[in-house]
């Protein structure tokens, strides 16, 4: 059987998901703070998204969460932690992989 789902469309919806992630809010002791993504890696069908807070920021401090947001400041995706920040700097990653399954077939 010839694959329903062509490789176009898995490209665009990759991008799709990409685009709509514009920035982070990460819970610093209880108070919301926005973040910018420090990076973005897209390999294959995944999107990395990459949160990074500096050496300066937040030291001593607990990190209770991470959001991702979007344009409207929707939260698309959120994971907790319970970290205590140090004086090093500290990465926060979220990981999207796209899976899709079609059935074709007339009525």
């Amino acid at each position: 059987m010839a694959d329903v789902i062509k490789q176009l469309l898995l490209e665009k919806l990759i991008s799709n998901l990409n685009g709509h992630i514009v920035r982070a809010r990460v819970n610093i002791g209880g108070v919301q703070t926005t973040y910018p993504i420090y990076n973005t890696i897209v390999s294959g069908m995944s999107v990395r998204k990459y949160i990074y807070i500096t050496e300066t920021q937040a030291i001593g401090k607990q990190l209770l969460g991470a959001a991702l947001l979007d344009a409207e400041g929707n939260i698309l995706a959120d994971q907790p932690l319970l970290v205590t920040k140090n004086d090093k700097g500290f990465l926060i990653a979220f990981e999207f992989v796209l899976r899709l399954e079609a059935n074709a077939g007339g009525v």
